[in-house]
């Protein structure tokens, strides 16, 4: 994406910082693991609401010379998957109720809790779509864990540009989309990595917006302003 920091991000940090006192925070990228976990499952979510029967299992498995990983489903059906450029993945089976996944390599184990076959609601989980087409954003197999291209340029091969504005949001300045999506799926709207109001918080917290968001009486952040770009002040709609 042909955005530069000084010609894009600038003049909005500029305007917010001039607002809010010169208190605006730098943005932070959400992954869908802690930071700097080289060894976890990335799909599905933590409580994610899923159909019984089978479901993708996606996961990290970044250094260490990792070569196998074995996963299970409460403790069943076990099954052994190569590791291949850091990563792995298979389909296991869910029952109807709590299931809890677990990958396991050595004494390294990381476990998620998800629920299936019950009605799906808000919690229900949804992949990216293609999520099983790796190297489409990997590159082939065996060649490494990274993404095969700037991450913006790899979403927009099948994603509608956002960034016609003047003004960019600071995530969408620097081509950094998974700092708000995860591109493996999730269980909020757009494939968001929380929900909508920790989002925003988790970066514009200063005291003005603590204000802002009292006031608007729990209006959704993105009912009045664009997340990714504007040609008016505050990035407003």
């Amino acid at each position: 994406m042909a955005i530069g920091m000084s010609d894009r991000v600038l003049p909005l940090l500029m305007v917010l910082a001039m607002a809010a006192g010169g208190l605006f925070l730098p943005a932070i990228s959400f992954s869908g693991e802690k930071a700097g976990s080289g060894f976890a499952i990335l799909a599905p979510g933590e409580g994610a609401v899923l159909p019984e029967g089978s479901v993708l299992v996606i996961g990290k498995a970044a250094g260490g010379g990792i070569a196998n990983v074995e996963i299970d489903v409460n403790g069943r059906d076990k099954l052994s998957v190569p590791v291949r450029g850091g990563g792995f993945s298979a389909r296991v089976l869910l029952g109807p109720g709590r299931n809890v996944i677990r990958a396991r390599a050595g004494k390294i184990a990381a476990t998620v809790s998800v629920s299936a076959g019950i009605k799906a609601g808000k919690g229900a989980y949804l992949y990216h779509a293609a999520v099983e087409k790796c190297a489409e954003c990997h590159g082939p197999a065996g060649k490494g864990f990274a993404v095969a291209a700037p991450r913006d340029a790899l979403c927009y091969r099948c994603h509608d540009r956002k960034d016609g504005g003047k003004l960019a949001h600071g995530p969408m300045g620097n081509g950094d989309c998974t700092a708000c999506h995860d591109p493996h799926g999730s269980t909020q709207k757009a494939l968001t990595v929380a929900r909508e109001d920790s989002l925003c918080i988790s970066c514009h917290d200063q005291k003005s917006s603590e204000n802002h968001f009292r006031r608007s009486r729990g209006k959704a952040c993105t009912s009045c302003h664009d997340p990714h770009s504007s040609d008016k002040p505050f990035l407003q709609r």
